[in-house]
């Protein structure tokens, strides 16, 4: 399968304050962005065309997704980047782990053990009011098999969109012992932010009509209009206001019945809201009577402010064991978590004399997702070749009651998959290696797709076929690695161009669909001092016999939303002593904004190029 791993260096190297994302920017196929323009606050990536949603998270095992969206919200645990030692990315299916079904990729982050004996503080100002602070004290490991990690970290921008300011802070805090056959450790980390919204976007006619050449970082989130809907000013409270707090629990244990034991307890708490000023509303909409004026007319529209609050706990345990003997390893492992959610929404401000500010809720419900699995893996490893299997067995159950922002949220569903995947490596002359991959997959729909479908038992899991081919091959100052693939996809839930009551955007199951393509990435050092990298994805991303959310007639086959055929880029590097400088630059593709395939519904190819140096004092 084609796997991509980052050790600290590399992890010290492009982490600027910015998210795990950008981050990864280097990777074939991947492309990210952010709410602000600059990579700070709100940010997300696409992986072959798949959005977060379908990329299964997890840091030291345990599942990051939020059980509800399938969503990953960096900004919500900022500078993360600081304390993490290792990530692997492992495109496609990937092989059985905790969390949400993996459709994109699944991404694994490493926080755990000692850090190396010491302070640093890092400091950095970029573009559009950019500011970062991270102070870090290590203990390392004792003679006595203790340790303590400890991180503070705040950032702060103005962002690139109007407005899309971001204020974040996040600490991480960990301690264990290693001690026999024996470790421990527990982990602490969160964050607190509070950015403006700039998720909005922009309409067809400011994106084509010449408005957004003039004005490209206009941001419409929170505009206050006239009754010409000429704008006047912005609300200064149209924020997002968000903390969560996630506790891990490890412990290791290598002696039991031949071999090692790994098991974790985990709980992630999370609660806080996004503001809005919602100007001409029928205050009906929102649980207020209309009142009279002084004239008697009856006054049943307004100005609104609102907060949309959630208030989460997620918790549960994972467990691993593995054991290796005649060439032959097994594996065998799962976890059993739950979520707790909590939605509803207050009105907090409102021109009516029938307001009772703080104290009225227009919507209130309750979520609850079970989710578990076990799987088994097996490996063999001979004298060129190695053989790899696993199959997982996954239980969900979400249910939920009540209200939301968009009308009424009652559904109960469950789910029963089985996940099989299979692969082989075969080495060849020198450190060429040639391997092939076979999975099938499951996922559910999200809480959205099951509240806004018209009958939620009507809406089905997607599946998917993943087929991978990869070669590698590798000297001391070069290494290439190529990779094609096949993902067929039955169900798959897509974009269908309607939007619901909020704005966001209505999914749908499609019936065949399907992504292929080819991915190239490289390296090669000049010299020990400077070093050229590049990647190259070409992909073919298609509905088949697609039938429009906003036609009843069969298209033929269109193209996905979001999936450029084309994403290339490449960076050169000097380091000498401390010292280090980059160039980057990225190419990406024309992307249709909706699956019907119409060229007036299409973001046009751009070009990015980032330029870097920085010094590190020792």
């Amino acid at each position: 399968m084609a796997q991509v791993n980052l050790n600290l260096k590399d992890i010290e190297s492009l982490n600027t304050g910015r998210d795990l994302p950008y981050v990864l920017q280097d990777v074939a196929g991947v492309v990210s962005f952010s709410d602000a323009g600059n990579g700070i606050g709100y940010t997300n990536m696409r992986i072959r065309g798949s959005d977060i949603t379908r990329i299964n998270v997890t840091v030291n095992g345990i599942p990051m997704n939020d059980a509800e969206s399938h969503g990953v919200f960096w900004v919500n645990t900022p500078d993360l980047m600081s304390s993490t030692n290792a990530i692997q990315l492992q495109k496609g299916l990937g092989t059985s782990t905790n969390g949400s079904g993996a459709f994109g990729a699944t991404l694994g982050l490493n926080t755990l053990g000692a850090k190396e004996q010491g302070g640093r503080v890092t400091m950095g100002l970029g573009s559009y009011g950019t500011q970062r602070a991270t102070v870090e004290a290590n203990t390392g490991q004792a003679k006595s098999g203790f340790w303590l990690n400890t991180r503070l970290s705040t950032i702060t921008s103005n962002g690139y969109v109007d407005r899309a300011s971001s204020d974040l802070q996040s600490y991480y805090l960990s301690g264990g012992f290693t001690g026999g056959d024996h470790s421990v450790e527990i982990v602490r980390f969160g964050g607190g932010e509070r950015t403006y919204q700039a998720w909005y976007g922009i309409d067809s006619t400011t994106m084509y009509g010449g408005a957004y050449d003039a004005a490209p970082t206009t941001n419409s989130a929170g505009a206050i209009y006239d009754d010409n809907w000429n704008v006047l000013g912005s609300y200064e409270d149209q924020v997002d206001n968000y903390g969560q707090q996630h506790t891990q629990l490890h412990y290791r244990f290598d002696n039991l019945l031949g071999g090692a034991l790994n098991a974790a307890i985990h709980h992630t708490a999370g609660a806080g809201y996004y503001e809005e000023y919602n100007q001409g509303y029928g205050f009906a909409d929102f649980g207020i009577s209309p009142y009279y004026n002084s004239t008697g007319d009856t006054v049943a529209y307004g100005d609104i402010a609102t907060r949309k609050w959630l208030d989460n706990d997620f918790y549960g345990a994972t467990a691993s064991w593995m054991t290796s003997a005649k060439g032959n390893t097994f594996i065998l492992g799962g976890g059993a978590h739950r979520y707790e959610g909590g939605h509803f929404g207050q009105v907090i401000w409102a021109n009516n004399p029938n307001v009772d500010a703080l104290s009225q809720n227009y919507y209130s419900g309750d979520a609850l997702k079970d989710d578990a699995n076990i799987y088994a893996k097996w490996s063999k490893k001979l004298s060129k070749m190695m053989f790899y299997g696993d199959v997982q067995y996954r239980f969900v159950q979400h249910s939920s009651t009540g209200g939301s922002a968009t009308g009424p949220a009652n559904f109960d569903r469950t789910f029963n998959f089985i996940n099989p995947k299979a692969g082989l490596t075969y080495s060849l002359k020198g450190k060429q290696v040639l391997g092939a991959y076979l999975g099938l997959g499951h996922k559910e729909p999200n809480r959205t797709d099951l509240q806004n479908a018209e009958f939620a038992n009507d809406i089905k899991a997607e599946q998917m076929l993943d087929l991978e081919m990869n070669y590698r091959n590798s000297s001391e100052n070069w290494d290439l690695d190529v990779n094609i693939y096949r993902q067929q996809y039955q169900n798959q839930l897509v974009l269908t161009g309607s939007l619901d009551a909020q704005g966001y955007p209505i999914r749908a199951n499609t019936g065949l669909s399907f992504r292929q393509g080819l991915e190239v990435a490289g390296r090669y050092d000049f010299t020990k001092e400077l070093q050229f990298s590049a990647n190259l994805a070409l992909s073919q991303n298609q509905n088949v016999d697609w039938i429009g959310g906003t036609s009843s007639l069969v298209q033929g086959n269109t193209t996905i939303a979001f999936s450029p055929a084309v994403v290339g880029g490449g960076r050169l590097t000097y380091e000498k002593k401390g010292f280090e400088a980059s160039l980057w630059n990225q190419f990406i593709g024309k992307q249709y904004l909706s699956n019907d395939g119409l060229e007036m519904q299409t973001l046009p190819a751009y070009h990015l190029v980032n330029a870097r140096v920085s010094y590190t004092w020792n």
